[in-house]
């Protein structure tokens, strides 16, 4: 579904080198990441379709001739949507899971396309990018994609809430919590401690920022375990809720009711054994 896009503008940040981020005013759409140089554009991820021509002008202003690559961190909307409208003539790279969920919409898809089902790696202005898979997070399919000597990383909705926000996953699209605690844990060992970090949605970051999001998931998933095992039910725990420092965090896609909820429903292992 499409939101009110109206008085939606993009803006653009710059991160490193030749690396950029597009970000849609309001977070009405996933963030984008764009290398820009001398063999043309390679975008990560495309937002909405008709948010195409702005996202066009704003590559343009800085530089931008044609899009070569585009790159899906995952199959939702708000990062897809806009494949075709701006990379007619571009190579789609998708995990194999993610062309299955969008090759049936024209909207999606493009006639070149490459898939992978771990890691894909290729050379675009004068760097290798990598395309990392971490399946069962946010969604079954998310991908990273590391610029290696821009050190910048694109972490999609493996990060979907910035720092300061619990996060949303996608159950129904074969996300589960404690895959995405596993993912978190798995990039922070991955990538380099200076790196910066493009996030699904909301500001750039670096390693402390997902450090901090690692450290609320295990300290939050702990507190409802440990309350499911003292025998409390969903709505005593609700009530009951976060310690203080938390109170803001839920400010973006999932409030603490919700995020409570999730965990609750998710049957976890104890995360702190």
């Amino acid at each position: 579904m499409i939101p009110d896009l109206t008085e939606v503008q993009i803006k653009t940040k710059y991160i490193s080198k030749n690396i950029y981020m597009l970000e849609a005013t309001g977070d009405v759409a996933g963030n984008i990441g764009a290398s820009v140089g001398p063999d043309g554009i390679l975008l990560v991820d495309t937002q909405f379709a008709p948010l195409a021509k702005q996202i066009c002008n704003a590559l343009k202003d800085i530089g931008g001739k044609e899009i070569q690559y585009i790159v899906n961190t995952h199959s939702h909307d708000d990062h897809t949507h806009g494949n075709a409208a701006l990379g007619e003539n571009s190579t789609l790279i998708v995990h194999s899971q993610v062309w299955k969920q969008i090759q049936n919409d024209p909207n999606r898809t493009l006639k070149n396309v490459e898939t992978f089902d771990n890691r894909k790696s290729l050379y675009f202005n004068g760097e290798r990018i990598d395309i990392v898979h971490f399946p069962n997070g946010h969604t079954v399919s998310d991908s990273i994609v590391i610029f290696n000597n821009s050190n910048v990383v694109h972490v999609g909705d493996l990060l979907n809430s910035g720092c300061l926000c619990f996060p949303f996953v996608d159950i129904a699209l074969g996300g589960s919590i404690e895959g995405l605690v596993n993912n978190v844990e798995s990039i922070l060992s991955t990538i380099p401690r200076n790196a910066k970090i493009i996030p699904g949605h909301y500001e750039i970051t670096n390693i402390d920022g997902l450090q901090m999001t690692y450290g609320m998931l295990l300290e939050t998933i702990g507190i409802v375990q440990k309350k499911i095992a003292q025998g409390k039910n969903i709505e005593r725990i609700k009530s009951e809720g976060f310690p203080g420092k938390y109170d803001s965090w839920g400010g973006g896609y999932t409030e603490a009711s919700q995020w409570i909820e999730n965990i609750y429903n998710g049957s976890l292992p104890s995360i702190s054994e």
